[in-house]
């Protein structure tokens, strides 16, 4: 909603500042004051350009709005907003023209994209959102939906399905070949780390046998040494000598070497300790040449394996887990390639038949939303002019359904019905679309329009209904008339006249009625008319 415009060095308006009530609106003032050029200035947020003829010095226009949920999300994909208040903002010199949303520099088409849902403006070739048929069927189902909820519950459920399957199916690798290859590359990697069997660190304890059985004989002749040094020499041995000691400091315990005595008889029994290892390990050892071959070959497979799939026998047996995970994921992708198709076109072919049940059902509404729309059209003189649906089956489901839902207009009996993206503008046109808002009210995302020409070419008696017809309107939606007619003014809640002064430079001035004021330009209005 529109709630204060500031106009500097636009045109006429050399300073001007307006604030706006958010039900009927009406702007009055005499040819040539500067009604166009305070359109123009609203139009700038929508066409996002300043004629050249006015950019002769610096200048701006600045609206401030409040914004409802629609645009708050639609806000947030261009620049960080929060709370209800939004400021668009025109800077312009000679040279540059700069756009800004709530003091943030943007593009001009992002100012065009958020203004096109913030007002509406219905004039001379006008660019209004109820002509875009992407619009008027978004608009139409959420009249629909808004109104029979449960009519749509089944097909939402169907077409959150449908567009997982879909994107499933578009992030699948678009090789084949090269899936089922991939495929019988990981069963031969997952096939041959399996077969080896391998255990944690087996390669360490491998390694270690196989030093063993690759150096059995030196470790013969020095474990035998080590015993006959420990034992088996004929000369006196380290067992005989130490027993010497052991007895000698025996000797001495009462003379406080007890301490020593331990320690000593303690190294003897570590001798005999170390004796029967060695003992046992010399009789474990022995001579066997198939042994060192099967440890050999062994040990080879797994230095192979590491080389392919290591560089350690931990990431092998890693991998092989990665291997088998890769593998999974491709059996799936490979099922989903006979699967998906299939059933993704089973789902679609549900979807249409559920949207064509969808569309029986509330046809009933639309034809009621057609009458009255059309008895809007009488009321405003437009007797001949017919609406109607053009109901399209679409070749794939969307969100809102699998049918496409727009306007179709005729004006006259003979005509065939038209577009509504088709139909002159001017003010027949921002008739046809006030009847239609009228009906369509709150659903209309757009909560502020502006409507210059609505009046044009219709009598005293007409421009009452027209009026009324507002005034209906502006229960819904902020309502900002520029009008010449009296009966139209007469039902606004807030009244401005724009005057044009020439003192030392010819400039314009909107200024804000009081109600005497307002009687008064009113009565101007109706000329000689007593009333």
């Amino acid at each position: 909603m529109l709630l204060s415009l500031s106009i500097k060095n636009f045109g006429l308006f050399k300073s001007a500042n307006v604030d706006f009530n958010d039900n009927f609106c009406a702007i009055t003032g005499e040819s040539g004051t500067g009604k166009s050029m305070f359109l123009n200035a609203l139009n700038l947020f929508l066409i996002g350009n300043v004629p050249q003829n006015l950019k002769t010095s610096e200048g701006s226009v600045s609206a401030y709005f409040t914004v409802n949920d629609f645009i708050k999300e639609m806000l947030r994909e261009y620049v960080p907003f929060d709370g209800d208040d939004l400021i668009l903002a025109v800077n312009f010199t000679p040279k540059k023209t700069l756009f800004r949303v709530n003091d943030t520099i943007v593009p001009k088409n992002v100012v065009q994209d958020i203004s096109k849902y913030l007002l509406e403006i219905h004039s001379q070739d006008s660019n209004i959102a109820l002509r875009d048929e992407n619009y008027q069927n978004s608009l139409i189902f959420k009249i629909l939906r808004d109104k029979f909820p449960d009519y749509f519950s089944d097909y939402d459920k169907g077409y959150q399905e449908y567009l997982n399957l879909k994107r499933k199916l578009e992030n699948l690798p678009t090789n084949k070949t090269e899936i089922f290859r991939n495929i019988d590359i990981l069963n031969y990697q997952i096939q041959e780390i399996e077969e080896a069997n391998l255990r944690p660190l087996e390669d360490d304890e491998l390694s270690a046998r196989f030093k063993t059985l690759n150096n059995i004989e030196e470790i013969r002749e020095r474990l035998v040494e080590s015993l006959n040094i420990l034992k088996d020499r004929d000369e006196q041995s380290i067992d005989e000598e130490i027993g010497y000691i052991v007895y000698n400091l025996s000797k001495l315990n009462d003379f406080g070497f007890t301490e020593e005595h331990s320690l000593a008889s303690s190294i003897q029994e570590q001798i005999t300790e170390l004796y029967t290892l060695l003992e046992n390990r010399l009789s474990e050892l022995e001579s066997d040449p198939e042994e060192l071959e099967r440890v050999s070959e062994r040990l080879n497979k797994i230095i192979e394996l590491k080389r392919k799939y290591g560089p350690s026998l931990d990431d092998v047996l890693k991998n092989l887990n990665k291997f088998k995970i890769q593998k999974s994921e491709l059996d799936e992708i490979k099922n989903d390639f006979h699967e998906l198709e299939p059933r993704l076109y089973k789902l679609k072919e549900e979807l249409l038949e559920l949207s064509d049940k969808i569309i029986g059902k509330v046809s009933p509404f639309l034809n009621d939303l057609k009458s009255n729309i059309e008895n809007n059209l009488k009321d405003l003189n437009m007797e001949n002019s017919k609406i109607d649906w053009k109901i399209e089956k679409l070749k794939e489901p969307k969100k809102e359904s699998a049918h496409r839902i727009t306007f179709l207009l005729k004006t006259n009996p003979k005509s065939d019905f038209m577009p509504l993206s088709e139909i002159a503008s001017g003010g027949e046109l921002s008739r046809i679309i006030l009847a239609v808002e009228v009906v369509l009210g709150k659903n209309h995302a757009i909560d502020t329009m502006v409507f210059d020409e609505i009046d044009s070419g219709v009598g005293p008696r007409m421009a009452d209904v027209v009026g009324n017809k507002l005034n209906e309107l502006s229960k819904d939606k902020q309502i900002i008339v520029i009008t010449h007619m009296p009966q139209v003014a007469n039902f606004a809640t807030e009244h401005f006249k724009i005057v044009k002064s020439s003192n030392e430079e010819t400039s314009s001035a909107i200024i804000k009625l009081s109600e005497n004021e307002r009687l008064e330009e009113i009565k101007e209005m109706y000329g000689n008319i007593v009333y």
